[in-house]
């Protein structure tokens, strides 16, 4: 069985803070999407759906179209703050990303991330986010690692895709960045970009957030994780290899005997054995 799709509590409360901040009824908003007050306090996981109803209920109520582009300024100053340190202290671009995919499902599983050649793809889990999401999500990405490269954002980025309805597109051509529309976010980075250091590195800062991440629920993480091969596994469309690399896993090995151990059989013998999912 999948894990159900959710937000966290802190990426949650920016999203309320960003719809006061525009004047919108933020209390009867929360009631119209199913949600207390009390659900956005602490480190909680709050359901997608409730998130998404949210987001929808701030559109009836008059967010802009441009909502989503404005919020990021908002998610990088709260909600990603752990993680942008973690991200802003590892030694080039690539090592910064391979964290952002592998902690990401701490902040939210909505999205599912991954690097293929110098492409970041980002697909949808089990439902397409709100165009208010997806727009806070490429305009943080391409700003941020950006800003850790130490380069204007058309020297990492040569194309990003973006999806028809997002107001992104506009903003990231203001930033120099060429855009087409496409069926997910994907964001093409410039040759050599993945090589580029980091002025902020600083290895002993890394290694203690790294560890302060790898200990952030990373148990549950790992059984999400597994859970989402098995639907890999069943689609065939990939190699073992390959999923394995997208969970996080260094050596195949790892991901073979943490499989075994989760559900009984290696990740062939599922695939062979032509079952689905639950």
């Amino acid at each position: 069985m999948l894990a159900s799709p959710y937000v966290c509590a802190a990426l949650t409360r920016t999203l309320v803070a960003h719809a006061q901040g525009c004047g919108l009824p933020v209390n009867l908003l929360l009631q119209r999407a199913g949600m207390e007050p009390a659900q956005l306090h602490g480190q909680s996981r709050i359901g997608a759906a409730q998130v998404e109803q949210l987001l929808r209920e701030c559109e009836a109520a008059g967010a802009g179209h441009e909502f989503g582009c404005e919020l990021v300024p908002g998610m990088a100053t709260h909600s990603l703050q752990g993680l942008n340190i973690l991200l802003d202290s590892a030694a080039t671009v690539g090592d910064s990303l391979e964290c952002f995919i592998r902690y990401l499902p701490l902040v939210t599983n909505c999205l599912l991330v991954s690097l293929e050649a110098s492409s970041l793809h980002l697909r949808r889990y089990q439902q397409q986010p709100h165009h208010y999401m997806l727009d806070a999500v490429v305009l943080s990405l391409v700003r941020n690692i950006a800003r850790r490269a130490g380069r204007m954002p058309a020297q990492v980025f040569t194309q990003v895709s973006v999806l028809p309805q997002q107001a992104a597109g506009r903003w990231l051509q203001g930033w120099g960045v060429a855009v087409v529309s496409g069926p997910w976010l994907s964001l093409q980075l410039a040759p050599g970009a993945l090589e580029l250091a980091l002025p902020g590195a600083n290895a002993f800062l890394h290694q203690g957030m790294l560890r302060q991440w790898q200990g952030a629920g990373l148990a549950e993480v790992r059984e999400d994780s597994l859970h989402l091969a098995r639907h890999w596994l069943a689609a065939g469309d990939q190699p073992i290899e390959r999923i394995a690399e997208r969970l996080g896993y260094r050596q195949p090995s790892n991901f073979i005997r943490a499989f075994r151990k989760q559900f009984g059989v290696t990740p062939k013998q599922f695939r062979l054995s032509g079952l689905q999912p639950a």
